[in-house]
């Protein structure tokens, strides 16, 4: 009987453990399908509808229901119509290019009758729109919004504008009639404005624009053409003008009934003067220029503008109070691609035509391609045989749908206000400097802001920046920043930016500051058609991590990165001949024999001639720099030319400890002399010696034009800071990786890498070699603050460190191989030597601020020493006087990086920090520029702690 009822309970045990078993894989299947569901539901992939239209397209192209229209300087589609005598009789539908008759009926229903036709057909019309267009928006809210410290109430009835105006908020005020028969035109939303081709209109000195009336014109479809338009509006002006900007040619303007005669020589000057006192106005109408960048113009009044986008900027002032309805008669303005303008420009100067050669067109889904040879001036043609034009249905096999994350709102820093409740940047965050770093709020396109999303539990990411720190750096900018001739704005630009270098932390973004700030009040469509076209431009540049021309230019800043890709590769090869250069072991003759240093001889034809047959290293001046034919073509020295240079190899030749480097009294020449010196004739050598035989053909001994993927100096930049993170890496967007590379839209948030251009590829005849050794120096080199405070940071280490916005207990543990690699990477038995060349590096740094002959020396020559024997830094200076913004005393960008490590009771500082400081179009050397810069920011942390 036991033994019946331990079996039966036996029995029990094992079904009760089965089912628990089977529930937990069940509960554990339902985990994993809801994870893989969750995934799929935030990145699905679907078939698309458009690509069924494809199939459609192509058949009512085929059958001639669809055609393409073209004149002298422009393409236009046609269709078949869809009136009520087509769909009765579509028999009756002449086709172009396709049957007639009964054979033609299937295509006309096709086009008017099923839905793919529908959507064709709204594809057509968008088309046609883009390329023929009229439009007009007005800052008439300026004068209020300017007064206001609450900015501009939106259309919305809840939320304002300040910072900036996003769609919608201002709703277009405007009318438009056809101005031949005054029938009215609605305003329509398909259309698409080119931001490439009108990014002339856009402004970054005017505030508080409306949306843009965009109205569509009518179009016929057997010739392309489209007459003017009436637009009218009634607006009270105040004390300041109002800005009207049109897309097309206004040909006249009434106010209250009356012509309004503009004098072509009032400029916008004394249009300002004459606000709110008297009627005034100036006039400008505008063709994108073809022969410079985009975002470029021209005036084109009196020349033939056709085909050319053409704008037009009035700026108006009447006395204050006054209401006046204005009227404006518009031309459209017909958008054609640049390179059909170029190419009519040619053939009208003779030049002949190029068989096969094409111009693509695209707005929407649709793709025009055509002959070029096929345009000419005045001719008109239809069809794809006689115009020379394909259509094409563009649209992928599959469309990937991102569902986006809720966008943040009611974001803080330590208790700050930093996005309101509508995800606006709060006018606090602003005023510390913010919008450079976060974007003007979630509805900034492209801005980091717009990236950040909520964490898995749904909360608001926290943020490293510390707002004392963003205070006090924005402040030191602000102290020692000034324009040319005391403007307001300039393109001086300033940036410093602070990271923390010490410890698990090190990395974190504690400030970022930049100047100018943003101007307030601007439109999306400025932000954004700037951003996309002319980010220099952009009031958002976020020059701070992003490059955009010669003012990323590091200077000797950058000799950092060639000192330790030198430490490296002795490490690597066991390179006794550079170790010894590297320690201050070799003499200055030894070091001249290393790297090819030679005497130069007087030359009257510009030349450099070295002159090997000299061996005092006093007069052994430049480092002669072969071109790709081998001949000399530059001799590279301790000054900017090769003529003049002002000393040779010895100048790095001090005595030892009493110059902050090495132990003894005893002379020597090495890293820690040349970083303090700023040896151009050092650095150089060492960018030579390390890899020009990598840029020569073996077959033919000259330079080749390849890309090199194996440059030492390059990779050892691209540890720093590289050009792409590995896509398996970035798991968490919450992290916000400032190297995040799948940052959405324009990707303002995605920082530039840190580039030596000579392992790119070059134009043939082009002296690579000069890249390199310039590149070794800091010049042929692309680097942004953020990046050279990384470099900084991880010098302050002894491990590579990356940027990050958020702190570590929310992005996790790092998944980038290279972060948290030892600075200089050595066997144990070689440890030694590589705490050596990163004391000589140090050394270096301290000697900048603390020793005679240091570059940065008089900036912080009255900081309390406790302070100033805690900064490690390094000058840099770039030329950049042949830049086409550069101010008349602007020459230079200038740098100052490197870290504080805080001696024990320093006040205000607790931490090590690593900083980069870098003023671009400066008047003055780096040292000069930035050293003050970081000096006030440390001393207002140090005094604020005493």
């Amino acid at each position: 009987m036991k033994a019946g009822l331990f079996s039966a309970g036996y029995f029990k045990i094992i079904v009760l453990s089965l089912l628990a078993g089977i529930l937990y894989l069940g509960a554990q299947f339902f985990v994993d399908t809801f994870r893989v569901n969750r995934i799929w539901m935030d990145r699905v992939e679907i078939p698309s509808a458009l690509a069924f239209d494809a199939a459609t397209f192509d058949f009512l192209v085929e059958g001639g229901a669809i055609w393409p229209v073209r004149d002298g300087v422009s393409v236009a589609l046609g269709h078949a119509p869809c009136n009520t005598l087509a769909m009765r009789s579509p028999e009756t539908v002449t086709l172009v290019s396709g049957p007639a008759g009964e054979a033609g009926r299937k295509y006309v229903r096709e086009l008017c009758e099923s839905a793919q036709g529908e959507r064709i057909r709204q594809q057509v019309a968008n088309f046609n729109q883009s390329y023929r267009i009229v439009a007009v928006s007005d800052n008439r809210a300026a004068d209020s919004a300017l007064k206001s410290d609450q900015g501009v109430a939106c259309a919305d009835g809840v939320s304002t504008a300040k910072l900036f105006v996003p769609a919608r908020c201002l709703p277009n005020k405007w009318e438009a009639t056809i101005a031949a028969d005054g029938r009215a035109v609605q305003s329509i939303t398909t259309a698409t404005i080119s931001q490439f081709d009108y990014a002339f209109l856009a402004s970054e000195t005017e505030s508080f624009f409306g949306d843009w009336k965009v109205i569509t014109p009518v179009i016929d479809t057997q010739t392309g053409e489209a007459g003017e338009y009436r637009f009218t509006t009634t607006m009270t002006l105040g004390d300041m003008p109002v800005s009207i900007r049109t897309i097309g040619a206004v040909r006249s303007i009434s106010i209250n009934g009356a012509p309004l005669t503009i004098d072509p020589e009032v400029g916008r000057d004394e249009v300002m003067a004459a606000a709110g006192m008297r009627q005034l106005a100036s006039l400008a109408i505008l063709c994108a220029d073809d022969t410079r960048s985009i975002g470029h113009h021209v005036r084109c009044e009196g020349e033939n503008p056709r085909g050319r986008p053409m704008g037009t900027k009035i700026f108006l002032a009447e006395p204050k109070g006054r209401t006046i309805d204005i009227e404006l008669l518009i031309e459209p303005s017909i958008r054609i691609d640049r390179g059909l303008r170029r190419y009519l420009a040619a053939r009208q100067n003779g030049a002949p035509d190029v068989p096969g050669e094409k111009v693509s067109l695209g707005f929407g889904r649709i793709r025009v391609a055509c002959d070029l040879s096929g345009f000419a001036v005045g001719k008109s043609a239809r069809g794809r045989s006689e115009t020379g034009c394909n259509l094409d249905w563009n649209v992928p096999d599959n469309q990937r749908v991102e569902r986006q994350s809720e966008p943040l709102t009611g974001l803080e820093l330590a208790g700050l206000p930093v996005l309101d409740s509508q995800g606006a940047l709060t006018q606090k965050a602003f005023q510390l400097g913010l919008g450079g770093l976060l974007g003007l709020g979630t509805g900034d396109s492209g801005s980091v802001a717009a990236a950040l999303t909520r964490t898995e539990e749904g909360k608001n990411p926290s943020l490293t920046l510390i707002p004392d720190y963003q205070e006090k750096a924005l402040a030191a900018l602000e102290q020692n920043y000034t324009c040319p001739n005391d403007e307001e704005r300039c393109a001086r630009r300033a940036d410093l930016v602070i990271l923390d270098a010490g410890g698990e932390d090190a990395g974190n973004v504690l400030a970022i500051a930049s100047l100018p700030q943003p101007r307030t009040g601007m439109s999306s469509w400025d932000i954004e058609t700037l951003e996309l076209t002319a980010s220099a431009k952009s009031p958002l540049a976020a020059y701070a991590w992003r490059n955009y021309d010669l003012r990323g230019t590091p200077g000797s800043a950058f000799k950092l990165v060639t000192a330790l890709a030198a430490s490296q590769h002795v490490l690597d090869s066991g390179d006794k001949a550079l170790e010894s250069v590297l320690l201050g072991t070799a003499t200055p003759l030894q070091i001249a024999d290393l790297f090819g240093i030679a005497a130069t001889r007087p030359s009257f034809n510009g030349r450099c001639k070295p002159d090997y047959e000299e061996r005092d290293p006093e007069k052994m001046n430049a480092l002669p720099i072969p071109g790709a034919r081998d001949r000399i073509v530059f001799c590279m020295g301790n000054s900017a030319s090769s003529a003049g240079v002002r000393s040779g190899i010895s100048h790095i030749l001090e005595t030892g400890v009493e110059s902050g480097c090495g132990d003894a009294r005893t002379p020597r020449a090495g890293m820690c002399e040349a970083i303090k010196r700023s040896s151009n004739l050092f650095f150089a050598g060492i960018a030579m010696y390390l890899d020009a035989d990598k840029l020569l053909d073996p077959e033919t001994g000259f330079e080749h034009t390849d890309p090199v993927s194996d440059l030492i100096l390059a990779k050892e930049a691209a540890r720093f800071f590289p050009a792409a993170r590995d896509p398996d890496a970035i798991a968490r967007k919450s992290a916000l990786d400032i190297l995040d590379v799948n940052y959405p839209a324009t990707g303002r948030g995605r920082a530039s890498p840190l580039i030596v251009e000579a392992g790119l590829p070059v134009p043939p005849g082009e002296p690579r070699r000069l890249r390199l050794a310039r590149g070794g120096i800091g010049l042929s080199v692309s680097a942004s603050p953020l990046a050279m405070a990384t470099v900084t940071a991880s010098v302050a280490t002894g491990k590579i460190v990356r940027p990050h916005l958020v702190p570590r207990a929310e992005r996790g543990p790092s998944d980038d191989p290279v972060e948290g690699e030892p600075l200089l990477i050595a066997p144990p038995e070689k440890q030694a030597l590589a705490d050596r060349f990163l004391r000589e590096l140090r050394d270096g740094m301290g000697a900048v601020i603390r020793k005679s002959g240091g570059t940065s020396r008089s900036a912080f020559a009255k900081v309390p020493e406790e302070l100033r024997n805690s900064v490690f830094a390094k000058t840099g200076t770039a030329p950049v006087f042949n830049h086409v913004n550069a101010p008349s005393d602007g020459r230079y960008a200038s740098w100052l990086v490197g870290y504080v490590d805080p001696q024990q009771g320093l006040p205000g500082i607790d931490r090590k920090l690593a900083f980069a400081c870098r003023v671009a179009f400066s008047p003055s050397y780096g040292g000069s520029a930035c050293g003050p810069i970081v000096r006030d920011f440390l001393l207002a942390l140090y005094e604020d702690g005493e």
